[in-house]
């Protein structure tokens, strides 16, 4: 393999084409198993209400993703659906989310790769919330889509995800 998956985080930095701005980031993978009790920790520092964006790349052909979105969900509600939602968050290869609250500069986005990737400017909470889960730092982790890799799902999947989307009120 080129990359042998492990859990661990490293630090890295966005940059933003348009503007220049450059932005803390940490990038993160976990076993299985610590998926959704980690992603769910990981809001916790967004504060008790979000937006969340459902991205899927079911019906694009291998052209990108579609984004859905949905401002203002209570993070008890968003909580409770994704973990009703587990199975297909986790095993799904076209299927990603991404939560966020524009008051805090912070987001987090668990990607169709099943990588954590959260932006802000301030990360300690959220290496905070990494150490309680025993997710260690190390800078030099290689993530999947740092090699050749493939996303696979399932038209089981594919109705879930709209199952998913209509469970946060979100429309077409």
């Amino acid at each position: 393999l080129q990359v042998v998956p492990r859990t661990g985080y490293r630090h890295d930095t966005y940059s933003d084409g348009e503007t220049g701005i450059a932005i803390p980031v940490l990038m993160a993978s976990v076993s299985r198993e610590r998926i959704i009790d980690l992603l769910v920790d990981l809001l916790d520092p967004l504060g008790a209400e979000v937006d969340v964006v459902l991205e899927t790349s079911h019906h694009t052909r291998g052209e990108g993703h579609e984004d859905h979105y949905r401002e203002s969900i209570e993070l008890p509600i968003l909580k409770s659906v994704l973990y009703e939602f587990e199975e297909m968050l986790i095993d799904d290869g076209c299927t990603g989310v991404a939560v966020l609250n524009p008051q805090i500069p912070m987001e987090v986005q668990f990607d169709e790769h099943k990588i954590f990737t959260l932006y802000g400017q301030d990360l300690d909470l959220f290496e905070r919330v990494f150490d309680s889960h025993g997710v260690t730092c190390s800078e030099d982790i290689k993530f999947i889509t740092e090699a050749e890799h493939v996303h696979s799902s399932t038209d089981t999947f594919a109705e879930l995800f709209d199952q998913l989307r209509f469970r946060l009120g979100i429309d077409n």
